[in-house]
């Protein structure tokens, strides 16, 4: 018999920043990550350093559903400083949209 399929919404999303700015994205991400800890419907929000890329910034999310996550990326987030993230990007971000499936840590 076939798994229902999951709810969950799952996002990478890749951020250069402006040159030399990639520590204060990385650090304006935390703070949005901080800000999420509550929100709800949100499982999983990471903030990683490229190993290789100085300032590019990557964002693990999932989600419990899609609403959760338009409800925080159209108010919650907004309140926890996308206007700072975006005045510290290079260009727009890209998103990798994703159905999480399982694993360690979900």
């Amino acid at each position: 018999m076939q798994e229902p399929r999951s709810t969950r919404v799952g996002r990478y999303v890749r951020m250069v920043a402006r040159p030399g700015q990639g520590p204060a994205l990385a650090d304006t991400l935390l703070r949005v990550a901080t800000s999420l800890r509550d929100a709800p419907g949100c499982e999983l929000y990471l903030v990683n350093a490229s190993a290789d890329e100085e300032d590019t910034v990557w964002v693990t999310e999932v989600w419990a559903d899609a609403e959760s996550s338009d409800r925080a990326l159209s108010g919650e987030l907004g309140q926890a400083g996308i206007g700072d993230v975006l005045e510290l990007l290079a260009g727009p971000p890209e998103l990798v949209d994703l159905t999480p499936l399982g694993g360690a840590g979900l």
